[in-house]
């Protein structure tokens, strides 16, 4: 009768498996250095470098953020003063580069953040934690009435919105 005929993963396995050689410098070797704690080090390595890199971010979106306040007060004082409607729109408008930029920021950490593994409610904890407030749009709602200048109302949640109520998570 035949012997049963292996496949080539199998003859490999026991190949690879058969530590038994006599050769002094692998016995040195194995004696000093354990493969599992190479792997162990380089998995902490990795942690390491995706929580720095994840710091690093939440610092850029902070810094972003701190402008927008610098922004937001100057934009307080013109208004406190009275300025002009043009001077008004050009701080709006410094403010809102400055929105935009923390919004393109605090994006990029949410993306980060699901790379690394965070991903159950990973929006909403990024979205608490740093809050963005609205764009400046200044209007001289005193020529106006007052539906222009009044704040438009959401009619419907967002696509997020339904995914983390019906989504796989809950």
């Amino acid at each position: 009768m035949p012997s049963p005929s292996s496949t080539s993963w199998e003859r490999s396995a026991k190949l690879v498996k058969n530590t038994d050689t006599t050769n002094q410098y692998l016995e040195h070797i194995r004696a000093s250095h354990d493969p599992s704690m190479h792997v162990k080090t380089i998995e902490d390595e990795l942690r390491g470098t995706m929580g720095k890199a994840l710091g690093k971010q939440g610092e850029k979106i902070s810094r972003f953020m701190s402008n927008m306040a610098e922004e937001r007060y100057e934009y307080d004082e013109l208004v406190a003063e009275g300025a002009p409607l043009d001077k008004l729109r050009l701080s709006a408008a410094r403010y809102n580069d400055c929105r935009a930029q923390a919004l393109s920021a605090r994006w990029e950490l949410i993306v980060h953040r699901q790379a690394a593994g965070f991903l159950v409610d990973n929006h909403n904890t990024v979205q608490r934690l740093f809050p963005i407030d609205d764009k400046l749009e200044p209007k001289d709602c005193n020529e106006k009435n007052d539906d222009e200048c009044a704040e438009p109302k959401q009619k419907f949640g967002t696509q997020l919105d339904w995914w983390q109520k019906v989504g796989r998570w809950r």
